[in-house]
């Protein structure tokens, strides 16, 4: 697939969005980065994504690590020269620490095969709504995996909300009225059941909007408040 081509941009920037979130599942995950190799057009769109969230992994606390952690890095390194006639733990000894490095490294590639190695269909590639305002600015990202009854909502940028005011979710089906899908949070990452899978809970379903209501969500079954949020369904399978 030529995600490059002009009909198809909206699409390349819901899936860059979703890689640079690590919400994309491993085996498309996987393909886009191979496709950005020789694709200057995917590179730029994903490069985007991961400058624009950059401050969202910038704003967590740092940890500074204890002090007999940097003096075991350094004794690994032969910066800090042992006591001499001083019998040294067995937690400090290289050859403790090389195998501990190894069994490490073992534990990492099984996970990576496990990761990497195909997957039945039903957990395939997602269903991702990039959510904006009048602005076109994405706002709100919702990812589902195929076969999974849980949607994640990620705030990417939204407008500040009133204390006596929710944000409610909800599915624009193409021949029925508005159907509530739930309040998401203000700000953070919000999750969402489903009652049935998605290929019947999006079926006809082409676009999700995101409302102003009182607090708690609309009391009537319809929405009440402003649309401020729209975005089209993308389904990658």
């Amino acid at each position: 697939m030529n995600l490059s081509r002009p009909d198809r941009l909206h699409r390349l920037d819901a899936l860059a969005a979703a890689y640079a979130l690590g919400t994309l599942p491993a085996r498309a995950r996987l393909r886009l980065a191979r496709v950005a190799q020789t694709d200057i057009v995917v590179a730029a769109t994903i490069r985007e994504w991961e400058q624009r969230l950059s401050p969202l992994s910038e704003a967590g606390p740092p940890i500074v690590p204890p002090p007999q952690l940097w003096r075991l890095i350094a004794l690994r390194l032969g910066l800090a020269p042992e006591r001499p006639h001083t019998r040294v733990p067995w937690w400090k000894l290289l050859a403790f620490w090389r195998v501990l490095a190894l069994v490490a490294f073992i534990a990492v590639l099984a996970l990576a095969v496990v990761l990497l190695s195909p997957r039945r269909d039903v957990t395939g590639p997602p269903i991702v709504v990039v959510m904006s305002g009048a602005d076109a600015r994405p706002a709100l990202i919702a990812t589902l995996t195929r076969g999974g009854r849980i949607m994640t909502v990620k705030v990417v940028d939204a407008a500040p909300v009133p204390a006596d005011k929710s944000l409610e979710l909800w599915m624009l089906p193409e021949d029925a009225p508005p159907r509530s899908l739930g309040v998401i949070p203000a700000v953070g990452v919000g999750r969402i059941g489903l009652p049935v899978p998605p290929e019947f809970a999006f079926a006809r379903v082409p676009t999700l909007v995101v409302s102003l209501e009182q607090a708690g969500g609309s009391p009537t079954g319809a929405p009440q408040g402003p649309v401020l949020y729209s975005g089209k369904v993308e389904r990658f399978y």
